[in-house]
């Protein structure tokens, strides 16, 4: 589709993707999503390596040696990239734009089952090619060298086929005594990535039956993604913002894990609130000084009767590290220079 006719109307391509099973346009969102990045990388490598030479470049042999690292997960291209031009790359990047967006339409109107295969499967694709990333990203480190794309914040449109609407919160006041933090009207940027949540998932290796809490849960990201990937783990998010409750939890509805999944709002700097035991807590810097205490106090009492995990992510760390109970914690696993770090008691 991309090499052979890139001016498709948008009413063909959602024809093609009503023509697909959920996994197969699963497959058909993760490539496309992956293409995009790839896209950009190449452009912008084509365009540092021309500016080093005189003389124009031959395109398929500037773009063979990435297939060995960097485009191995997209190698069914190799042929189509090997005989075109830089010129085409833009037309490429555009149609695989249109494509991610009506592959994404039709996956939003596909009911029960359909729409746990597709976002199962999609999860799944996501959580490998971040892997291929992290692990990608480690080997160039170790090289000195550094990859030439991210993956970070690339996947973030599957957040409409779950129906966030981050502008719902655009205007709204919200009455907090304790004055916490809460970042609304900031979109995606108020959600852990999915890359920090699929990596802390792989890394954490949970036993069938655990429980995970998510202290601070927003629009619900977390918990989707472990419900899907793990429907033996019993999930809990709790969110001081109601509305984000509400879309966390009409989601998870529709794909039908509100059995494994769920998601509360509770202001967590109650002091009458004592947080549930369990084997793992996740905490995405969600809460000001004295809230952290509080919480990290009642985990680290937690963590002497039992083994636990907390994942902190972005300024949760230090907090966790200035404000939990010395003694009690193992040496963090530390993820993307420190942006997320397992701790366990």
């Amino acid at each position: 589709m991309l090499t052979q006719d890139v001016s498709r109307a948008d009413e063909d391509l959602s024809s093609i993707c009503a023509s697909y099973k959920p996994q197969e346009l699963a497959h058909l969102f993760a490539d496309t999503t992956f293409l995009i990045s790839v896209f950009q990388f190449i452009q912008e490598q084509h365009w540092i390596e021309q500016k080093k030479k005189s003389f124009e470049m031959i395109f398929s042999e500037f773009v063979k040696k990435f297939f060995k690292e960097e485009l191995s997960p997209v190698l069914f291209f190799h042929a189509s990239l090997m005989d075109t031009s830089i010129q085409n790359i833009e037309s490429y990047k555009n149609f695989a734009v249109k494509m991610q967006k009506s592959t994404l339409d039709y996956a939003k109107t596909l009911k029960f089952p359909d729409n746990k295969i597709f976002a199962e499967q999609t999860i799944k694709l996501m959580s490998d090619l971040f892997e291929f990333e992290y692990q990608l990203v480690l080997s160039k480190q170790d090289k000195g060298q550094s990859l030439g794309y991210s993956l970070y914040r690339a996947f973030d449109l599957i957040d409409d086929f779950f129906n966030f609407e981050y502008t719902s919160e655009d205007g709204i006041e919200t009455t907090n005594p304790n004055h916490e933090r809460l970042y609304q009207g900031s979109g995606s940027t108020v959600q852990s990535s999915y890359t920090t949540i699929l990596l802390a998932l792989r890394y954490l290796k949970m036993n069938k039956g655990s429980r995970f809490i998510d202290l601070g849960s927003g629009f619900g990201r977390v918990g989707l993604v472990l419900g899907l990937l793990r429907p033996d783990i019993q999930f809990t998010g709790y969110e001081f913002v109601k509305q984000r409750v509400d879309f966390a939890d009409h989601a998870s509805q529709a794909l039908n894990m509100n059995s494994h999944v769920h998601f509360l709002s509770q202001d967590l700097s109650a002091k009458d609130f004592l947080i549930p035991e369990a084997e793992v807590y996740y905490l995405f810097d969600p809460f000001n000084e004295e809230t952290y205490a509080h919480v990290l106090n009642q985990l680290s009492i937690i963590a002497k009767n039992k083994k636990i995990t907390i994942i902190t992510k972005g300024n949760a760390k230090e907090h966790f590290i200035n404000s939990a109970i010395k003694g009690v914690w193992s040496k963090p696993q530390v993820f993307e220079h420190g942006n997320f770090c397992l701790f366990r008691s």
